[in-house]
């Protein structure tokens, strides 16, 4: 028999500057606690704790409930929901820009990323993940339709006039 849950990790917890923080503050308190300081142990699992705590989606169709939420360690904080099922999976092209500043100058990028969500019946939208290349975007997405027996739409080409 096999298992009907499937679990997927939808990008990380923390950001980027809250990552770098925890590293920075690890090695800090065993630096402090070289110098034998007992309050140092407090600030040592900062870099494990945002370095591995992700949003987590988790689906359940044996009972047909989901799960949206941090994971840390395995154990998934969320409430479960209860899931009437699935419209389709799609993929889609966005557009991002980021604006970099300095004192004296100011310079802005735009990135395009591939964003592959999953429609439920009851018209709630779940993003599943964001990738640089559609090609491995394109990939997941196919991995996850065969698990939740779904359709997958392509709406990356999508021209409007």
């Amino acid at each position: 028999m096999s298992t009907a849950v499937y679990t997927y990790n939808t990008g990380k917890y923390f950001s980027s500057a809250v990552r770098a923080f925890g590293w920075i503050s690890t090695i800090f308190a065993l630096l402090f606690i070289w110098d034998g300081s007992i309050t140092a142990w407090l600030f040592l699992p900062a870099c494990l704790i945002t370095q591995f705590t992700y949003y987590q989606l988790t689906f359940d169709l044996q009972h047909m409930t989901y799960r949206e939420g941090g994971t840390l360690a395995g154990i998934t904080f969320g409430k479960k929901i209860p899931l009437q099922g699935f419209e389709f999976l799609y993929l889609k092209k966005n557009k991002y820009s980021k604006i970099m500043e300095s004192r004296g100058s100011m310079a802005g990028t735009t990135m395009e990323k591939f964003d592959g969500y999953l429609l439920l019946t009851d018209g709630t939208k779940l993003h599943l993940l964001q990738r640089d290349k559609k090609e491995k975007a394109l990939q997941e997405m196919v991995q996850i339709a065969q698990d939740l027996s779904s359709e997958l739409r392509d709406l990356t080409e999508m021209k409007y006039y």
